[in-house]
């Protein structure tokens, strides 16, 4: 029987930390079978969101969303996590059964203990046993490991051997906090096998180790190895080899229906992966304003406001207050929309054109009695973006309603160098002048002013230490003046005020925006850029893969979603990116990976599923011409002059990719046309029952995934070789109950061989001659 696991994550959201899991499995029809499709047709087109279908058993209605009887009530709603599990083994459930692999099969449970380390001192089997040091508290704790793809009714035994130093507490095995519990270890000194024996209930059970005591002494230990779970009621020879556990897809359900066969009552769901999450989200705002609000402003004035505004908004959630123009003296004007903002933004902001340093508008806003409480009880962040050639202007000021606290920040009279006045009942008025070049000179300058290093930072520089009285109270913000004086001259963007209750690295992290605001993080590496996209809609985890990864250009001024921005640098690096299968995770791939690449397992071609197999050879992937350019650079044309001739024009749509040179623009558009110029023949669909293969193969068809090469030998006469070796694109998944077909599209495996000097394989002179970028 299929060994798989069904579980579903009622009450959590898909991107949730942690989850606790419900395990479904026994409502699953495997008789019609679970079909998972990720992955793409081929390696020119695009990856889409993976889904799994799958019929429930919904005789007693606990699929059925709404109702109030049901056990998962009132949990059974859309986007409900759901994820998908098969288990390979011979014998042994245990995925880490001898400790010798650092990994995280085996966790605390309910009650941690004091500590577990790997440990040689006593070894049963392998390198290193499991060393556990009980806590003083309940039975010392629990350490645990879940064992996945056990049928529902079916006895078995868990064992495990263990040392019990002398006078040790004695320990015992035990299933799910006491479903099922084991006679107590008896030996002392010596290696002694414990077991459990139960009735599986569902399709996982924790396998847990424990002692008898409540509470065991201080520095009580035990040691543990070669832990077995195995069918049967009582413990056989022992099993090294261990399962290996496949997480098949990971997401979430987009609806729960019911429907009926006269009385027989199912849910027949479907489960998209995690881009389904990320397809919802809104367009990214500019790369500066994201990673202002990742940081939590208490308050924060983007200032991007049109040219028809007399107010401006509040982006940081926390403060309902606008900033309100305020006049001083009179004349002067305020034009919203006025001037350019920092070049990576491409927002606009307001001009501020004083009639005098005293006469003139500018900004003001009350942020509230919370702003109020924090400026005295935590250190305070200011962040500022300022552009003028005039001196002794102040760029923003907050104050207390009394006055009797207020700090300000404006350009020395005398230098233009950032100047900072303090003011506080028990130090008076003071001013710090930093020796900063001259910030009156015209260009976009950041200002951070950091209460808790006591520094500041320009354009990502620190500067200090300062000397400025503390400040509390702090209420009244002001923007363009010191509450009307000194009035500012020149444009003003992206004022943010952060409190320190968060994070105390508040100050560098808020510099760190320099290079958001001034370049849009241009020339940074593409495997940098994916998971800070991926950070701006709270996706926190990106697996890179691989080691070639180009400087990218500024995708500063946002716009779109940030999977669409993830995908610009996808298409820009030749790379691949899809939801991972098996968590909530994101996979972004280099082109090197696929590099020369070594074939993970071998499958002969009379074990295939043979109405499946077949050697394409059509004009579906040509290209031959191709028109790139990149953001800011040249619009270069490539040809290949052979393929035009022989096949005619094949030209796909104009690229503009996201590189920080022409020459790299080059590189990719050569690499696409000499993979593409005259594509040979090569197997796009091969279909395999994968579950009726040895283990080992088994095992190996489990692991392969997008951009897996294999091979597939003992070709019949008709084909160009008896051997072909392919590259998984993607692939139709069907899980029955004793049957588990994987139909994989693949590319040709050559298509990305590049040229090693003096190989036999790669370099041979017009075939294997290419060259990597």
């Amino acid at each position: 029987m299929t060994r798989v696991t069904v579980q579903a994550g009622f009450g959590y959201r898909v991107t949730s930390n942690t989850i606790y899991w419900t395990d479904i499995t026994e409502f699953a029809d495997l008789v019609s079978g679970i079909s998972i499709t990720p992955g793409a047709s081929d390696e020119v087109s695009d990856i889409q969101a993976a889904t799994a279908s799958l019929t429930l058993d919904n005789s007693d209605g606990r699929f059925t969303a709404g109702l109030g009887t049901s056990p998962y009530s009132p949990n059974v709603v859309k986007n409900c996590p759901l994820r998908i599990l098969v288990t390979a083994t011979a014998k042994n459930f245990i995925t880490n059964p001898t400790f010798d692999v650092d990994d995280t099969d085996w966790e605390y449970g309910s009650v941690d203990p004091a500590s577990v380390v790997g440990d040689a001192t006593h070894v049963q089997a392998g390198a290193y046993a499991a060393l556990i040091t009980w806590s003083t508290s309940g039975t010392g704790g629990i350490y645990q490991t879940i064992v996945y793809g056990l049928t529902i009714g079916q006895r078995y035994t868990a064992s495990g051997y263990v040392w019990v130093p002398a006078s040790g507490q004695p320990v015992r095995l035990q299933i799910n906090d006491g479903l099922a519990t084991g006679t107590a270890s008896s030996t002392t000194g010596a290696f002694q096998r414990i077991t459990v024996t139960w009735t599986a209930t569902s399709a996982s059970h924790a396998v847990q180790i424990t002692t008898t005591a409540s509470p065991p002494a201080a520095g009580k230990t035990v040691w543990l190895d070669s832990v077995q779970v195995e069918e049967g009621t009582s413990a056989t020879t022992f099993d090294s080899a261990g399962a290996v556990v496949s997480g098949r897809h990971y997401g979430m359900v987009n609806e729960w229906p019911t429907r009926w066969k006269g009385l027989y009552a199912t849910a027949t769901i479907t489960a998209t992966d995690t881009f389904k999450w990320l397809t919802r989200q809104p367009a990214l705002q500019p790369m500066l304003v994201e990673e202002i609000l990742q940081l939590g402003p208490i308050s924060y004035y983007t200032l991007a406001e049109p040219a028809d505004s007399t107010t401006v908004g509040d982006l940081s959630g926390q403060v309902t207050t606008t900033l309100s123009i305020t006049q001083a003296g009179a004349g002067g004007t305020l034009a919203f929309a006025g001037s350019t903002g920092p070049a990576g933004t491409g927002q606009s902001c307001p001009t501020f054109t004083p009639a005098s340093a005293s006469a003139g508008k500018y900004l003001t806003a009350d942020l509230g009695g919370q702003f109020q409480i924090d400026s005295g009880a935590t250190y305070i962040v200011v962040e500022a973006w300022f552009q003028t050639s005039t001196t002794d202007r102040v760029i923003c000021s907050l104050k207390s309603t009394t006055g009797d606290y207020q700090i300000t920040f404006a350009l020395d009279s005398a230098t233009g160098h950032l100047a900072i006045t303090s003011v506080s009942p028990s130090t008076g008025s003071a001013t710090v002048v930093f020796s900063t070049a001259s910030l009156a000179d015209g260009a976009w300058h950041q200002l951070v002013y950091n209460e808790n290093g006591l520094n500041i930072y320009i354009d990502g520089v620190s500067y200090g230490p300062l000397s400025v009285a503390s400040m509390h109270d702090l209420r009244l913000l002001a923007v363009g003046s010191s509450f009307g004086t000194r009035l500012w001259n020149g444009a003003l963007s992206h004022v943010a005020v952060y409190t320190l209750q968060h994070s105390s690295t508040i100050g560098a992290d808020a510099a760190a925006h320099y290079a958001a605001g001034s370049t849009g993080f241009t020339g940074e590496t593409a495997d940098v850029r994916v998971p800070r996209l991926a950070s701006y809609v709270n996706f926190d985890y990106v697996n890179i893969y691989g080691t070639t990864f180009d400087p990218v250009a500024s995708q500063g001024e946002g716009g779109s979603t940030a999977l669409d921005a993830m995908k610009e640098i996808e298409a820009t690096e030749s790379g691949r990116l899809f939801a991972e299968r098996d968590e909530y995770a994101i996979a972004f791939q280099s082109r090197d990976l696929r590099y020369n690449p070594t074939s993970a397992f071998s499958l002969v071609y009379a074990d295939l599923e043979t109405d499946d197999v077949g050697f394409e050879d059509d004009d579906q992937k040509i290209v031959n011409t191709v028109i790139a350019s990149r953001p800011g650079g040249a619009t270069q044309r490539f040809v290949d002059d052979a393929s035009r001739a022989k096949f005619g024009p094949y030209q796909p749509p104009d690229l503009n990719l996201l590189k920080t040179t022409d020459l790299k623009v080059s590189d990719a558009a050569n690499w696409m046309i000499s993979r593409y110029a005259d594509p040979p023949p090569e197997l796009r669909e091969i279909s395999i029952d994968a579950y009726s293969m040895p283990m080992a193969t088994y095992q190996a068809l489990l692991a392969a995934n997008i951009s897996t090469t294999f091979t597939v030998t003992g070709l019949p006469a008709q084909a160009l070789s008896s051997t072909a070796t392919c590259t998984v694109e993607g692939y139709v998944e069907t899980i029955r109950q004793s049957s588990h077909l994987l139909a994989f599209h693949c590319s040709r495996a050559y298509t990305d061989s590049v040229w090693v000097l003096d190989d036999p394989t790669y370099s041979v002179l017009g075939s294997t001659t290419r060259l990597a970028y």
